[in-house]
């Protein structure tokens, strides 16, 4: 071998960051839009993309309205700054053929392109769940063909979502190999399949968007950027570990990276999915949210006691909480 496997990138290098938005939500039950606007809005104040339409916006849980709403306060908000939206077309699927789950696909992109300025992110399909690698490269390069450029990819490990599965084979790298994909987000849970991913992907020149909560400090370090769940529980401390790896301060980095991944290994500890109450939670200590509410559709929640736990993990990062 010409490299070592674990040769990781290091500092000096500016990391992509998106932060995959929450949805704040009201007594009534639903989502309040303009706490969600100021959401956006500090998270972009600290140079953090912001994500939306994603799984912790509870896609699997609001409605169609819902992520309309979304997409329009996102638009406003960001007045032309980058920002990314989930790919989501499990409701919208209208036959059984893969010809239809192209269609459905190609819809939902040229409307976040074309209608919000928003850089589309493919969520997979429980459709494609068992489908061999053909099929899913044919897919993924159909869709392709109603884009501007720039699609990520998205892999989503069975433990987050339902419609969630591992690509067949290289179908990943194949399908990124395409001049309309800039990259992929991978969300395993699982470093060391990141970790052939990252080396494969970097081999065709694209990105790989670490989803990994628990790890994402030395994924970065390694050569990924990253797109976070964890990211939106605190876009000031992202802003800050970029920042350390850009400027070289190893100190800072590897500090501040452990204390940041021991919040997320307490928000995402089993069930993973209920790490979206975990978020309203810490964003009501942070006077960030009124309510620390999910979404009615929404059955998992977290007790006091993983409060608490959350509590002592910003206290551990020097964050205060109300």
């Amino acid at each position: 071998m010409d490299e070592v496997l674990n040769m990781p990138m290091g500092f000096g290098r500016a990391p992509h960051i998106i932060a995959a938005l929450s949805v704040p939500v009201n007594e009534a039950g639903e989502i309040d839009f303009d706490v969600f606007a100021r959401d956006l809005e500090r998270t972009a104040g600290y140079g953090i993309e912001p994500a939306v339409l994603m799984d912790t916006y509870q896609i699997n849980h609001c409605t169609l309205d819902d992520q309309v709403k979304g997409l329009e306060v996102a638009r406003e908000v960001m007045d032309g700054r980058p920002f990314t939206a989930g790919v989501y077309v499990e409701d919208e699927i209208s036959g059984d053929g893969v010809d239809d789950i192209i269609r459905a696909y190609r819809s939902k992109i040229e409307q976040l392109e074309q209608l919000y300025g928003a850089s589309p992110i493919v969520f997979q399909t429980e459709r494609l769940k068992d489908a061999d690698a053909a099929a899913v490269v044919r897919v993924y390069e159909g869709l392709a063909e109603a884009s501007r450029g720039g699609l990520k990819a998205f892999e989503l490990s069975p433990v987050f979502a339902p419609n969630g599965w591992m690509f067949p084979g290289d179908a990943l790298v194949e399908i990124l190999a395409g001049d309309k994909w800039m990259g992929a987000k991978h969300s395993s849970l699982d470093p060391s399949m990141e970790w052939v991913l990252l080396r494969k992907i970097h081999r065709i020149g694209k990105k790989l968007y670490t989803g990994n909560d628990y790890d994402f400090a030395s994924m970065i370090h390694n050569g990924s950027d990253a797109l976070l769940g964890i990211a939106t529980f605190m876009p000031d401390k992202f802003r800050e570990l970029a920042d350390a790896l850009r400027d070289g301060d190893r100190a800072r980095y590897l500090d501040l990276g452990n204390r940041m991944e021991f919040l997320g290994r307490v928000a995402f500890q089993p069930p993973v999915p209920a790490y979206k109450h975990s978020a309203a939670m810490v964003k009501k200590m942070r006077g960030w949210y009124p309510t620390d509410y999910v979404l009615p559709g929404n059955p998992l929640r977290r007790d006091e006691a993983h409060r608490e736990a959350l509590r002592k993990a910003l206290e551990n990062l020097g964050v205060s909480c109300g």
